[in-house]
């Protein structure tokens, strides 16, 4: 048979899954993949130099690395890749992808300081590197997630927010950029798969295991990704 039309949704992505994991749970795949598969290149130009899974808050809180499986991370990642390719996304896309990828990890190491009632973002490799991946310059990085703004009575009045609410805020800018990032991926699959058969028969075999959560489909059986 042959895949004519088909249309992925995103269901329960587990977004409190990006800031806690449980003992014995990883964090998303993809953390783990790309950080085990990265090359030289890719871990210069996103300022990965010799980072491991050890060294992100975001993957080390269960202190679980390895799959339960045992299926191999690189593997997996390059399978991914694959896959990305199968569905048209072209090499710039991916490489984007990857890129807020690690924006994502970074984004859980930065940290905030108190002056007074107010928070501040401390100025660290983790903030800078998150803003330069993100492209956003670090004082804007900070502003949007040390202060609000309150329109009142036609006046726009800016409202420090002490730690505990940046890092709330910090925690809702990681879940919003991944949450942002899977939608686009299930968008571009479903134009890939629509826009003609070839791209269509292509689904079956690369799309077995999501690694950036869980989507579904009336027509396709998609696995979601284990702890």
């Amino acid at each position: 048979g042959q895949l004519l039309r088909a249309s992925i949704d995103t269901y329960l992505l587990e977004k409190v899954r990006l800031i806690h994991q449980t003992a014995g749970e990883r964090n998303f795949h993809v953390f783990y993949q790309f950080l085990q598969a990265a090359t030289e290149n890719e871990r210069n130009e996103f300022l990965l130099n010799s980072y491991t899974v050890q060294d992100f808050k975001l993957t080390n809180q269960s202190g679980t690395y390895d799959r339960r499986d045992h299926v191999v991370d690189v593997d997996m990642h390059k399978e991914m890749v694959e896959a990305m390719e199968a569905m048209d996304f072209g090499y710039d896309t991916v490489q984007q992808m990857m890129r807020l990828v690690v924006a994502v990890l970074f984004a859980g190491n930065m940290t905030f300081d108190e002056r007074g009632d107010a928070a501040v973002l401390e100025e660290n490799e983790a903030s800078m590197a998150a803003a330069q991946l993100l492209g956003v310059s670090f004082d804007n990085l900070a502003a949007s997630l040390t202060s609000k703004v309150i329109f009142a009575r036609g006046d726009m009045i800016h409202k420090s927010l002490d730690v505990s609410q940046a890092e709330e805020a910090n925690e809702a800018l990681i879940k919003a950029l991944y949450g942002a990032l899977f939608d686009f991926v299930g968008e571009k699959i479903n134009s890939s798969i629509n826009a003609g058969s070839k791209s269509s028969e292509s689904i079956s075999p690369t799309m077995k295991r999501p690694v950036l959560g869980r989507a579904t489909s009336s027509s396709l059986n998609i696995v979601p990704p284990g702890g």
